[in-house]
C-alpha cells in the first residue's frame, strides 16, 4: 500500500511530520479515514484522538489528542492543524489530574460572581479543564 505525507501541528510547534499509511481524524461530522490517493477535502475537527497508522500491517500507530482546528488533504498530503494537541504517549496522568482538580476548585470559586473579569476567567478555566479532561480520557482510550 502506498504511503502519503502527514503533518500534525499546533500554533506553537509541529507534533508530527512523516510518511503514514492511514489516518483516522476526529472530524466535526464524524470520524474520517484517509489513505494515499484520497480526494481533496478540508474539514473542521472536533476534540478527540487522531490516530496515525505508520506501517502497512497496522501495528505501528501514533495517537494525538487534538482540540479543534481543521484537517486538509491536498496532493497526497494530510495537514492536521489543531488549536491544542499533544502526543498521547507524553501525557503525565498524575500531573494532569492534579491540574484538573485545581481548576475545578477555581471554577467553583468563580461561579456566580457575575463580574466581567470573573466571567472571562471562568470561560478560560472551563476550556482548559475540557482540554485536560479530554487528554485524560484519551489516555484511557488508547492505553
Amino acid at each position: 500500500m502506498p504511503k502519503f505525507r502527514c503533518t500534525v501541528a499546533i500554533p506553537t510547534r509541529e507534533l508530527f511530520h512523516g510518511e503514514i499509511e492511514y489516518a483516522q481524524i476526529p472530524g466535526s461530522e464524524g470520524d474520517l479515514g484517509v489513505m494515499a490517493g484520497h480526494e481533496m477535502f478540508v474539514c473542521t475537527n472536533r476534540p478527540g484522538v487522531l490516530t496515525l497508522t505508520l506501517d502497512e500491517a497496522g501495528k505501528d500507530k501514533r495517537y494525538f489528542v487534538t482540540y479543534g482546528g481543521f484537517a486538509q488533504v491536498l496532493d497526497n498530503n494530510l495537514s492536521v492543524l489543531a488549536r491544542m494537541g499533544k502526543d498521547v504517549d507524553s501525557i503525565d496522568v498524575e500531573e494532569l489530574t492534579a491540574k484538573a482538580a485545581k481548576l475545578r476548585e477555581a471554577i467553583a470559586q468563580l461561579e456566580g460572581k457575575g463580574d466581567d473579569q470573573s466571567t472571562a476567567l471562568l470561560e478560560t478555566h472551563r476550556t482548559k479543564l475540557e482540554w485536560y479532561d479530554l487528554q485524560l480520557k484519551a489516555v484511557g482510550a488508547v492505553k
